[in-house]
């Protein structure tokens, strides 16, 4: 499907336009053109070669699924490759949707093989505010980043909160169970550090000028689009620091669970030794052995392991082998990973920092415009 939106003085915001009428538009230099070409039909997007004319390896990277965020300079325009969230992902899965854009001098071309949040809520504020694409296709290009970077920070907001149930779970959970969440839970993490380490290198090209079709008010808005990507990225690595603390917290306390079975049952076979060697010696079955004719040599057994039985308690006792060590179980997943008094006592975490003028101990929005 291929929606088309122009802009002139003259007429305004129009879209009653056909793919037919793409070739003249682009010819027009008193209006700006755009073109949404989501999942076109094979005849479609031929348009992307037949009358914009643009790199087979660009196109190539449009039908792509698995492209990283990019950004290529052709000269008379600019290809660029970024990723937005799909609406299904999750702490376990973080997924993305590959949106493709072109942007020229008076026209921009974007190409999504699914639905597009970022381009339906762009489409509809040109809709009811013509005047973006009145400044040009950078402003288009502006917009989109935008909205495809706010929807990251619902996806952070998320994570904080599965942080904080994996440090309450690797206290009583098994490790089988843990393990498999915490792994998932990095491997998302570490798949959102990818990719919007890649769209923070995209923007910081946008910004620095390399580019004429770029204008300079647009610059500033992509400015901040870069800083809230400088945001995200930050605090993937400190989720996923926070991940990996936890986990070695829960390997720690599981070390330490079985480190005190395994002092218990050594005990237990130590005071056990002695007995057996007294029942296995007077288990022999020889016949001349004095002690068997005694009328009480059986309650002299008795009292005998008995006393050697209580001597080597007493004496674990008095070495201290029966008192659990000191730190064998720390009360907070921050103790185990050793954070300050500060953070622990209930502090926000140290990406989150407050908003000027908010309320103590209130956590701020991770992204602050």
């Amino acid at each position: 499907m291929i929606t088309i939106l122009t802009w002139s003085a003259e007429a305004g915001l129009k879209e009653d336009w056909t793919a037919a009428d793409i070739k003249a538009l682009l010819e027009r230099r008193d209006l700006v053109l755009w073109v949404d070409f989501r999942s076109p039909a094979k005849d479609e997007a031929a348009l992307l070669s037949s009358v914009f004319a643009f790199h087979h390896l660009a196109i190539e990277d449009c039908e792509s699924r698995r492209g990283n965020p990019k950004i290529e300079d052709f000269r008379d325009y600019l290809f660029v490759l970024t990723h937005g969230v799909h609406p299904d992902s999750s702490e376990r899965e973080f997924r993305t949707r590959q949106l493709s854009l072109f942007v020229g001098g008076h026209y921009i071309v974007s190409y999504h093989r699914d639905r597009s949040r970022s381009v339906e809520h762009a489409m509809e504020a040109a809709r009811h505010n013509p005047r973006i694409m009145a400044e040009g296709s950078d402003s288009i290009l502006y917009h989109l980043l935008d909205y495809q970077v706010d929807q990251y920070l619902p996806v952070l907001e998320n994570f904080e909160k599965k942080i904080d149930e994996v440090e309450d779970r690797v206290f009583h959970a098994t490790t089988s169970d843990v393990l498999s969440e915490v792994l998932a839970f990095k491997r998302a993490l570490m798949r959102l550090r990818r990719i919007s380490g890649h769209q923070r290198d995209v923007l910081m090209r946008l910004v620095r000028r390399e580019f004429p079709m770029i204008d300079e008010k647009s610059v500033y808005g992509l400015r901040d689009v870069h800083d809230h990507l400088v945001r995200i990225t930050d605090l993937a690595d400190t989720y996923r620091e926070l991940v990996g603390g936890a986990l070695e917290a829960h390997l720690s306390i599981v070390s330490n669970r079985t480190n005190e079975i395994m002092r218990v049952l050594t005990v237990i076979a130590t005071l056990f030794i002695p007995l057996t060697f007294v029942v296995g010696v007077y288990g022999m079955n020889f016949e001349h052995m004095p002690e068997l004719g005694w009328r009480y040599g059986y309650l002299l057994i008795w009292l005998v392991m008995l006393a050697v039985a209580g001597g080597m308690y007493l004496y674990f006792r008095r070495r201290g082998i029966f008192d659990a060590p000191a730190a064998t179980r720390p009360r907070t997943a921050e103790a185990a990973r050793g954070v300050e008094p500060a953070r622990a006592a209930g502090g926000s975490r140290p990406a989150a920092a407050p908003q000027a003028g908010a309320p103590p101990g209130n956590r701020a929005d991770p992204r602050v415009k």
